[in-house]
């Protein structure tokens, strides 16, 4: 469905355009020197080829963590080249890093293939756990925006269009920008979901349990496309189940830490000391975890 087909809100504009706020534009573009990716399918459904963008570290002489990257937009924009930058930041410390593409809520599809796309893509990556030199019980998950919903809910769902989900469909640990987590009654998650399924299903705060992986929540206080007290609730109900969640949310910045609070889907200006603080505290859970060497 067509968004702007619908009764349009300030929040539902703000979602639907959301890739001017994490844009190509906006993203890191690589020297001519720096390392390119290895482009691999890992799954193909219905005839598309779903890509996985590979970059490792320079040495291989041991099995390395790992962390797969899932970009925002809405569920329904961008592409995984939007990751590419972070990823390479990665694997400088030591992490094979892949940047995922994952199927769009556009024509007839939802949410929900996103996330059996997210579930398909930590599988893939731990069955060639050999061929991609990883160690399958260190692979993390990235996700940015409606990426964080991806992210989140492979860790958390117990099922996926009634298939129960296992370990090797989740992530081991999971870095969360900005995420989006309280789906059961949101309203514009409801509209991409008509027809396909229930939005409670597919909403990461209503399924945690002492089983969620170790979790960092980066918010803005003022975001108003994903709400600062749906991270509250996510990290107060994780830590109540006895899990690890640390949530930083940072005052007066919206939506993946922009600094322009009345329009957050365009103009897009991240505090620069906020997102070096919020890399600095991913890097530091990444290396509490045995991840990236002290």
């Amino acid at each position: 469905m067509n968004a702007f087909h619908a009764r349009i809100t300030p929040r539902t504009l703000s979602l639907t355009v959301l890739c001017l706020l994490f844009s190509p534009a906006h993203a890191q573009h690589a020297p001519q020197n720096e390392q390119q990716p290895e482009t691999l399918i890992y799954r193909e459904v219905d005839g598309r080829a779903l890509k996985a963008y590979v970059f490792r570290p320079a040495s291989s002489s041991t099995r390395h963590p790992a962390i797969l990257l899932f970009h925002g937009g809405a569920w329904q924009l961008g592409d995984a080249t939007w990751m590419f930058g972070r990823a390479r930041e990665f694997t400088h410390d030591g992490i094979v890093a892949i940047a995922i593409d994952y199927t769009l809520a556009l024509d007839n599809h939802s949410p929900i293939d996103g996330v059996d796309d997210a579930c398909a893509a930590f599988r893939w990556a731990r069955a060639h756990a050999k061929d991609l030199n990883i160690d399958t019980h260190r692979v993390a998950g990235y996700g940015v925006s409606a990426g964080g919903h991806l992210v989140a809910a492979a860790a958390t769902l117990p099922a996926v269009r009634d298939r129960k989900l296992t370990l090797d469909d989740r992530p081991n640990a999971m870095l969360l920008y900005s995420p989006a987590l309280n789906m059961a009654k949101d309203p514009y998650f409801m509209r991409l979901m008509k027809d396909h399924g229930d939005p409670a299903l597919y909403s990461p705060l209503q399924y945690i349990t002492p089983a969620l992986p170790p979790t960092l929540i980066i918010q803005g206080e003022e975001d108003t496309i994903v709400y600062a007290k749906d991270a509250r609730a996510f990290c107060a109900a994780a830590t109540a189940a006895h899990a690890r969640c640390e949530l930083h949310v940072y005052p007066n910045v919206g939506h993946l830490l922009t600094r322009n609070l009345k329009v957050q889907y365009k103009d897009f200006d991240s505090d620069p000391t906020d997102a070096a603080e919020a890399h600095r505290l991913e890097d530091d859970l990444l290396r509490s975890l045995g991840y990236i060497k002290p």
